[in-house]
């Protein structure tokens, strides 16, 4: 890397030359039905006469992919090895440090990336045919809420794409022609779409994405509302079924409903139906039979119990006289 200046954010990077004028530039990028906000990009040359880079966090996420160097990244508590070709997903807020291998002669280059993820992003997701592995949107929400940050050492040949599409932006900027800017952005947004694509074929990223925290709210919030459709469908809607449908185990299934929601399967399932029959009483139209009958219930003194239980007293009291 040539034509080196210190960057204007951070006095241990260098930049290359006319690289400033892209950082800071918030675009906005459609990501499925979501949106992806860029707020800065940087390729920083560690500063030569440092070893470690200062502890620091960022208000964003953040994308960082190791293009030459080796070393050890901190984050949080925890120390991941780092060499040419990882790639780290850093959610906001994250503290972080990146300290030089003592083999390493030459300062390590860092691609940095800022970016926002809209918040409705988690609704746009559809499990329906198991996990969305094919999902830009969901791989990238895999990465940025998970508990266990890690690195992913892409493979030698996607290692080559993102660094074609990097030597691209930068003769771009060095070059100033017409249309520079769109070029710049839209070789940007090929370079998401690159690392997302080398992340998701790493070794270890299926593991991580099957175990993330993100995907079991995900799989918790689409189990909750296939079971609040098919509440008082006949015949009944299974623990099996639902699992299959969200892509996971019965046992696992019934594990994240409860550790998301404080209720397995069949405490929500049956939670459900007594709502809607309490509804139904309330409405006047049916007596205790009949809107067992309606939420879904085959036995009706198990109704009655169970309606006691749940309201402390019994499913009679909202019956309405003739």
């Amino acid at each position: 890397m040539s034509s080196l200046v210190r960057s204007p954010l951070n006095p241990d990077w260098l930049i290359p030359q006319g690289w400033e004028h892209i950082l800071g530039a918030k675009l906005d990028y459609r990501l499925g039905n979501s949106a992806l906000h860029l707020w800065g990009v940087q390729l920083n040359e560690h500063a030569e006469t440092h070893s470690r880079s200062a502890l620091h966090a960022h208000p964003r996420h953040q994308l960082l992919y190791y293009q030459r160097g080796s070393g050890q990244l901190r984050a949080g508590d925890q120390s991941y090895a780092v060499a040419q070709g990882s790639v780290f997903l850093l959610p906001a807020q994250c503290s972080h440090q990146f300290s030089r291998a003592p083999q390493e002669d030459a300062p390590a280059v860092c691609l940095a990336i800022d970016f926002t993820i809209d918040q409705s992003a988690y609704a746009e997701i559809d499990l329906q045919e198991g996990l969305p592995m094919e999902s830009e949107l969901a791989v990238l929400l895999s990465l940025v809420h998970t508990k266990t940050a890690r690195p992913f050492q892409i493979r030698t040949a996607d290692q080559q794409l993102v660094d074609r599409c990097i030597r691209d932006i930068v003769e771009e900027n060095q070059q100033r022609e017409l249309g520079y800017a769109a070029l710049i952005q839209a070789h940007l947004l090929r370079l998401i779409a690159l690392c997302l694509r080398a992340t998701q074929r790493a070794q270890g990223f299926e593991r991580h994405f099957r175990h993330t925290a993100w995907r079991h709210h995900l799989v918790a919030q689409r189990a909750t509302a296939i079971l609040e459709q098919n509440a008082t469908r006949q015949p009944e809607i299974t623990l099996a079924e639902i699992a299959r449908l969200c892509g996971t185990s019965r046992n696992h299934l019934n594990q994240i409903l409860k550790n998301q929601t404080g209720a397995t399967f069949h405490q929500a399932l049956l939670k459900r139906r007594l709502e809607i029959a309490r509804s139904l009483l309330e409405q006047g139209r049916l007596n205790c039979t009949e809107a067992a009958l309606e939420s879904g219930f085959n036995d009706s003194n198990y109704f009655s119990r169970a309606f006691r239980k749940a309201y402390g007293h019994p499913p009679s009291v909202l019956v309405r006289p003739n």
